[in-house]
């Protein structure tokens, strides 16, 4: 059973808690999205059960809108599937109606700390990620309690993106992600991984070293890592968290560099935990605060983040690749990145 009936049946139906959907749309990896929004608000000026049945539509239809340039037809169509009124609902979103608010619950956002989706406020908890129900349970209950977090995280600076680079953290954006390059570069290109992944290597090893020599090495495209787990491999999650620990000591790329090494060795470990602190050991980290961050789970929130984009955007696999230059974004095959580089280039 999904978390949203439990979460809905425990406490939404209880009288509880109150469920309140606010709009944050990434137009950096999802262009669609915004416009989503603001169809969605649309629906809702026709009652708020109208609202919700046309956002649990598109979250639904995900596959069927996403990536496309004109979704006038599809929202009309969706409407009058619920027996709206179509030319209404088209007609405020052409009119840019709900466009402000939109906007304004964003920047609310970027300001409490919001930095991916779907992000959850629990009073003034804050529960980051495609989170199980008992993680929901634990911060729920705390709130009921009259129980308070830690400060919030601190906000991006005024202009900056979640993929630019962040001078705090040396070798992170400011949302989170290892990369490498130049900060400056023209282009942005975002590898969902999976260090489990026989073909994620292949590519890893045969492909990838033309476009780093070629585009990254020189400045052209900055490289951003993103996570991307099979889910049912609890191994290739773990696997993800040591990167990110190991990042944590500036070795993330030797960690990484490492885990598609060693890919068969760690993959059929009977404890791949362990296997992983000796890497560590190997690699001269501070083992102490490796094994602790990996015990903790102290990157789990990381790699849940990664692998809800993945998820919500239904990609197959690792490897998978999103490009990005100015407004202009989307998924590219592994095999079409060089040509889809020169071409973005080029314009």
């Amino acid at each position: 059973m999904q978390t949203g009936p439990l979460l809905y049946e425990a406490y939404i139906a209880t009288g509880k808690v109150k469920h309140v959907f606010v709009q944050h749309p990434l137009d950096g990896l999802h262009p669609q999205a915004r416009p989503a929004s603001e169809a969605a608000l649309c629906a809702g000026n026709q009652g708020a059960k109208a609202f919700w049945d046309f956002h649990e539509l598109l979250f639904e239809r995900a596959s069927e809108w996403s990536g496309q340039a004109d979704l006038t037809d599809k929202f009309r169509e969706y409407a009058e599937e619920l027996g709206l009124d179509g030319g209404a609902l088209v007609a405020c979103v052409e009119s840019g109606e709900t466009a402000d608010q939109i906007q304004v619950e964003l920047e609310q956002g970027e300001a409490l700390g919001v930095q991916g989706v779907p992000a959850f406020f629990i009073n003034d908890w804050f529960l980051s990620g495609a989170q199980p129900f008992e993680a929901f349970q634990e911060v729920i209950e705390k709130a009921l309690r009259g129980e308070h977090p830690p400060p919030t995280p601190t906000p991006l600076p005024p202009g900056a993106t979640l993929f630019d680079a962040n001078p705090a953290q040396p070798g992170y954006t400011y949302g989170g992600d290892a990369f490498r390059g130049s900060p400056g570069a023209e282009i942005g290109l975002v590898a969902f991984i999976d260090f489990q992944s026989a073909e994620n290597r292949t590519h890893l090893l045969e492909a990838w070293p033309d476009v780093e020599e070629t585009y990254v090495e020189p400045g052209k495209v900055m490289l951003i890592i993103k996570h991307f787990p099979a889910p049912d491999q609890d191994s290739a999650f773990k696997a993800a968290e040591a990167a990110e620990c190991a990042g944590q000591q500036e070795a993330f790329w030797a960690m990484h560099e490492l885990l598609f090494e060693k890919q068969e060795e760690w993959g059929q470990a009977e404890d791949v935990v362990a296997t992983l602190k000796e890497y560590a050991a190997e690699l001269d980290l501070d083992t102490g605060g490796f094994a602790a961050c990996l015990d903790e789970g102290q990157t789990e929130a990381k790699v849940n983040r990664d692998l809800a984009i993945a998820l919500q955007n239904q990609r197959p696999a690792a490897p998978q690749f999103y490009i990005i230059m100015g407004q202009l974004g989307g998924w590219v095959p592994g095999d079409k990145l060089q040509e889809a580089i020169e071409e973005l280039l080029a314009q």
